[in-house]
């Protein structure tokens, strides 16, 4: 899968959600390196579009962080960072993805899911994407 980007510099990737143009709108991965461990961490934030296209309220910016590990992307669904540190958020660890295009779509999928759920009743804090199915785990990395 390509990962088209129509904006890049050192510390900033633009994507289109979908991989090819921007009719799902875009994400945007700011990278920092985070002070505790050294890591770069890209910061994931989506524009109107991609939130009207996934479901996602707005105003909504953040949707998680990805860091590069071992070839693969590591996808943290949150709406702020400080939720990892303090326990005071909702903050999701998701599979693992082969490129960042669907690793910014699994955030964007489980944020939906997350939405979803709600509405049918389920508490938000007790949802945990290492419980679902392997059936839902591959739709949410498809």
């Amino acid at each position: 899968m390509s990962e088209t980007t129509h904006t890049h510099t050192a510390d900033v990737v633009t994507l289109w959600v979908n991989g090819r143009d921007a009719r799902d709108g875009s994400a945007t991965l700011t990278q920092i390196v985070d002070a505790t461990g050294g890591h770069a961490v890209h910061i994931v934030t989506i524009d109107e579009r991609a939130a009207e296209c996934y479901g996602i309220r707005q105003p909504v910016s953040v949707v998680g962080g990805l860091v590069r590990i071992r070839g693969r992307w590591s996808t943290t669904a949150y709406r702020d960072r400080a939720h990892l540190l303090d326990g005071g958020g909702l903050v999701y660890f998701l599979p693992n993805a082969a490129s960042r295009v669907r690793a910014v779509r699994a955030l964007l999928r489980w944020w939906w899911e997350v939405t979803w759920r709600a509405c049918e009743g389920a508490d938000p804090r007790h949802l945990d994407p290492c419980q679902e199915s392997p059936t839902f785990r591959r739709r949410l990395l498809a």
